[in-house]
């Protein structure tokens, strides 16, 4: 069953995906889908802290939630997992002691990938993530949008060299 979080994030059985983007962006998909993932058996797994959990509809229950302090304690949640579903929010620390574990990481999650949808999240990249992206079937990056608006500047912009505007101090 695949599963749209939004478009064109979807979610294909049997693949392993890594989302990197704002966190609304995942909080958001997440809870409008909610019933559909009700349906599912889904796994979370977060690192030493969660930015996604204490975000989540309260109506969320079907959702089993491991957390791992170390990347060994990571592995040992892929190789016990069962559900068709996994989501795992991606965080450094696991690796600060044990770097090369990346690599394993990626093929673990590569291989939990036969019989699940994978998807692993984080707000941004780094050495660890991109390790384990290499073994990810798909990886989707957006830019975070930000939501603030700046107020225009009531003084007229002074004219520069050749006629060019320039901007006003914020």
């Amino acid at each position: 069953m695949e599963l749209e979080l939004q478009s064109p994030l979807t979610l294909t059985p049997n693949s392993f995906s890594v989302l990197i983007g704002p966190t609304e962006m995942l909080v958001d998909s997440l809870n409008y889908n909610l019933k559909e993932l009700q349906r599912l058996q889904a796994l979370y797994i977060s690192g030493n802290y969660s930015r996604i959990l204490d975000k989540l509809d309260r109506r969320f229950t079907e959702l089993d939630v491991r957390r791992a302090f170390t990347a060994h304690q990571l592995m040992t949640a892929l190789k016990e997992a069962y559900q068709t579903l996994i989501i795992l929010e991606h965080d450094t620390s696991l690796f600060e002691d044990a770097a090369e574990m990346a690599e394993y990481v990626g093929q673990a999650l590569k291989e939990v990938s036969n019989g699940s949808s994978v998807l692993v999240y984080s707000p941004w990249t780094d050495r660890h993530l991109d390790e384990i992206s290499k073994f990810a079937d798909r990886v989707f990056v957006f830019n975070e949008v930000h939501k603030y608006v700046h107020k225009r500047s009531t003084k007229k912009a002074a004219l520069g060299p050749r006629g060019q505007r320039t901007l006003g101090a914020f």
